[in-house]
């Protein structure tokens, strides 16, 4: 299995009733056969308590792959086992039947992330416009005037839906700047230039979430 392997952090996404919120656990793949699967107890994302779940029980389950593309898949609960540790055994269509999200070409989602950026000695705090795996948007005010080709540090800290918060560190380079309107500040766009894939797989997760909780808003 190329993208899905021993170890990888999954993501199961419950949907509780039509009208609910969904929840969410975080759980790893630990083992896997024909038609089956194998994680750990799943953890809820806020609370920090595991769930135990029926047969039957139904999931939306979600990875970021090797290739840095976020797969999901559905899937339901078919055994509870006793291993090396307790595990739940899921249902695996196989790997023809992950839908794929997001490729290189990052996509992109509004959202307003802590940034603090670096230039020479000096550094200063802002957020983000936008933010996507290759770079993001930053708002900055006049007395800032960051330069188009200039090259800046960034650390931005990513508020997990997990509860958890992730640190960031990328080098970027300014590639636009947009003129203020309307008393709104400027807007600078910033490509990464060096950026530990990791820390870009965080973004590219963070980015995911998004994307799924503006859907579920959207469905209500």
């Amino acid at each position: 299995m190329q993208n899905l392997k021993v170890g990888t952090p999954l993501t199961l996404k419950l949907r509780k009733s039509e009208v609910d919120e969904v929840d969410q656990y975080k759980c790893k793949l630990v083992d896997f056969e024909d038609g089956k699967i194998y994680i750990d107890y799943p953890v809820h994302n806020k609370t920090g308590r595991t769930g135990f779940f029926l047969d039957g029980t139904q999931f939306q389950a979600s990875f970021v792959g090797q290739d840095e593309s976020v797969y999901w898949f559905k899937t339901e609960v078919i055994s509870r086992e006793k291993r090396n540790i307790p595990v739940i055994g899921l249902f695996f269509h196989g790997m023809e039947e992950l839908n794929r999200v997001q490729r290189r070409k990052y996509v992109r989602v509004d959202a307003s992330v802590d940034v603090a950026v670096g230039r020479g000695t000096c550094s200063f705090p802002t957020i983000t416009n936008d933010i996507s795996g290759g770079g993001v948007m930053l708002k900055q005010l006049p007395s800032e005037k960051l330069m188009e080709e200039e090259k800046i540090d960034l650390t931005l800290v990513l508020p997990m839906n997990t509860g958890e918060t992730h640190y960031v560190w990328a080098k970027g380079k300014v590639t636009r700047v947009i003129s203020a309107k309307n008393s709104q500040p400027e807007r600078v766009s910033i490509e990464f230039i060096d950026i530990h894939e990791k820390d870009r797989q965080w973004i590219i997760k963070y980015c995911f979430d998004q994307q799924m909780q503006s859907r579920m808003r959207a469905l209500k």
